[in-house]
């Protein structure tokens, strides 16, 4: 049978996980379904354990949780935490290895954003920020917040859209959206870094920029 994989913001609570995943299995029999949490509410590693117990057959996350805003659910912590509470075992896994991976990780600074914290309300990736521009609902679950956009490796279009467009009132032509697209992309991997709006604009005081 198929895998299809719900995305899940992290505004859901574990209760209302459980019976989300199983309406889906009901509805969506025999097709398996794999979960990915986002951690912007710090509920991501209870969500996906609860849908674990529903009947979710795969999960998807990172290691320490990194990601954008506030990041994924820890894949470390479901796994520990499924065998230590339920003594499930994924099949395939070493887990004597995984003090190795996340040590590698904290030892190198990677991880999330706190949720809450201003940090968290950060949005980078192209692809959350054309759907923000649709509706500021789909990837910000604080209400009374204005997302951050930021501009980074991961950016598209969009996060140009949002500068020029919503801030600047100023649009562009598309072919200069892409060229700004590939410049900043550019300096983002150059520099292995992300950019804040008032960055972008000093960077483009300095250059030949639209």
């Amino acid at each position: 049978s198929q895998s299809r994989q719900p995305f899940f913001l992290g505004s859901k609570s574990p209760e209302k996980t459980v019976v989300w995943i199983e309406d889906l299995l009901e509805y969506t029999n025999p097709v398996r379904l794999s979960v990915h949490f986002h951690n912007d509410m710090g509920l991501a590693l209870e969500n996906t354990i609860q849908a674990v117990k529903a009947g979710a057959s795969g999960i998807s996350g990172t290691f320490c949780g990194i990601g954008e805003r506030a990041g994924n659910v820890p894949l470390e912590q479901v796994l520990y935490g499924l065998r230590m509470r339920f003594g499930w075992e994924v099949a395939g896994i070493n887990y004597d290895a995984l003090d190795q991976v996340v040590s590698y990780m904290h030892e190198r600074n990677y991880r999330p954003h706190s949720p809450y914290s201003p940090q968290s309300q950060r949005q980078e990736s192209g692809i959350h920020v054309n759907s923000l521009l649709r509706d500021r609902r789909s990837y910000t679950p604080f209400p009374h917040s204005l997302p951050e956009i930021w501009f980074g490796k991961c950016s598209g279009i969009s996060n140009l859209q949002y500068l020029f467009e919503h801030l600047l009132k100023r649009p562009l032509e598309r072919s200069q959206y892409e060229k700004l697209r590939s410049r900043v992309k550019a300096i983002a991997l150059e520099q292995n870094r992300s950019f804040s709006v008032e960055e972008v604009l000093e960077l483009m005081r300095g250059d030949d920029w639209p």
